[in-house]
């Protein structure tokens, strides 16, 4: 809620929404818990997709700009710091 008021641009408005679809996506295809409630014999289908965001994007072979904000947050993610 810090964070509400400050602007953004439309570029950072479809990165969240590409990110938001990523996370989606990770959800539907790796996450053990939803892929069981999927798979189970009578699946609870808007239980498992309350867990969504309820807006995201998706883009085939999305490119990121070199240089950019979102490719310093993915060089970040790719190569994480081990704190302990």
């Amino acid at each position: 809620e810090k964070r509400n008021s400050l602007p953004y641009t439309e570029q950072q408005r479809k990165w969240q929404l590409l990110r938001r679809g990523r996370y989606l996506e990770f959800n539907l295809l790796y996450d053990r818990g939803v892929r069981f409630g999927l798979v189970s014999p009578n699946p609870r289908i808007e239980g498992i997709m309350v867990s969504a965001p309820p807006l995201i994007a998706w883009e085939y072979n999305h490119e990121i700009a070199e240089g950019s904000e979102e490719d310093r947050l993915m060089q970040i993610l790719k190569s994480p710091k081990k704190w302990a």
